[in-house]
Order: structure tokens, then C-alpha cells, then sequence
């Protein structure tokens, strides 16, 4: 029963609020997006971090916000193999204790992976950034050196 939960759980999370999928093969699909992006962020080149990183943060945040909100229970999940027990009797089908431990464990690691993989950005982008420093200061030392030879020489010159 547990490789039933989860996967559909989503389903209502995401037709109760109006967001994210709406059909089941829209949930597998937007849980690929959502490791997808982990991927693509640690992957995030520096020229494109200033304008792309707070699209990256804010569909994560709302995704591990949403996958909170199954994990405690707000919402009932959906079982693959047809009408469950609980359904016929109108009940929602919660987590159980094992099972809500997994789910908290399965979003605390796609935050640690979030967590890492924005580190990883960010320093990225912090190294590319002090390079580009690195190239101007030295480029302002070559100039400041050329113009006092250049100045020199023309006092040599009179």
C-alpha cells in the first residue's frame, strides 16, 4: 500500500488549490519537473543565476510547501488499484505513522538537495563575479602603470 501513497497524493493537494496538475499523468510529470529543476539548478551557470535563481526558488519552496502540507495530513491521498475500502465508506485515507516519517524524510532530503545545490549556484556565481573583479582591478593597474610611463617618458623626451 505504501508505493500507492504518495504518488497520488499530490493529485488533490494540487486540484484542491487550483494549482499544479490536474490529471494523474500530470503528477508524475511535475515530480520530474521538480527533481529536474534540483538538477538544472546545481547546474545553473553563473551568467544566468541573477536572472533565473528566484524563479528556481520560489516553484521549489511552493512545491516542498505543498509536499508539507500532504506529509501532515491535509490531504487525503489516492490509491492506484481502484476504490479502497475507506472510499466506499466516504472516509479519507491518512498516512500512517511509518509512512508519514517516510514522507517528512523523502522532503527533508529534496531540501538538503535544494540546500547544496544552491550553495553550489551561489558559489558559482560568487566565483564568477570576483573573477570579473579580478579582471578589472588588473586591468586599472595596467592602465595606471601605462600612464605613468607614459607620462615619464614625455618628461624624458623635453
Amino acid at each position: 500500500m505504501l508505493k500507492y501513497l504518495f504518488l497520488f497524493s499530490f493529485f488533490l493537494l494540487f486540484t484542491a488549490n487550483g494549482e499544479g496538475p490536474t490529471d494523474e499523468g500530470n503528477i508524475f510529470d511535475y515530480t520530474k519537473k521538480v527533481h529536474s529543476s534540483l538538477k538544472e539548478l546545481k547546474d545553473l551557470g553563473p551568467t544566468k543565476y541573477f536572472k533565473e535563481i528566484d524563479n528556481y526558488r520560489s516553484d521549489l519552496e511552493k512545491y516542498f510547501d505543498q509536499k508539507k502540507r500532504v506529509c501532515e495530513g491535509e490531504f487525503s491521498t489516492v490509491i492506484l488499484n481502484g476504490v479502497s475500502q475507506n472510499e466506499k465508506e466516504n472516509k479519507p485515507l491518512k498516512l500512517k505513522p511509518e509512512e508519514r516519517k517516510l514522507c517528512f524524510r523523502e522532503l527533508k532530503a529534496l531540501q538538503l538537495t535544494f540546500i547544496n545545490n544552491m550553495y553550489v549556484a551561489r558559489k558559482r556565481y560568487l566565483e564568477y563575479l570576483h573573477g570579473e573583479r579580478i579582471k578589472e582591478l588588473e586591468s586599472a593597474r595596467e592602465n595606471a602603470v601605462k600612464s605613468l610611463q607614459d607620462s615619464f617618458n614625455k618628461r624624458n623626451r623635453r
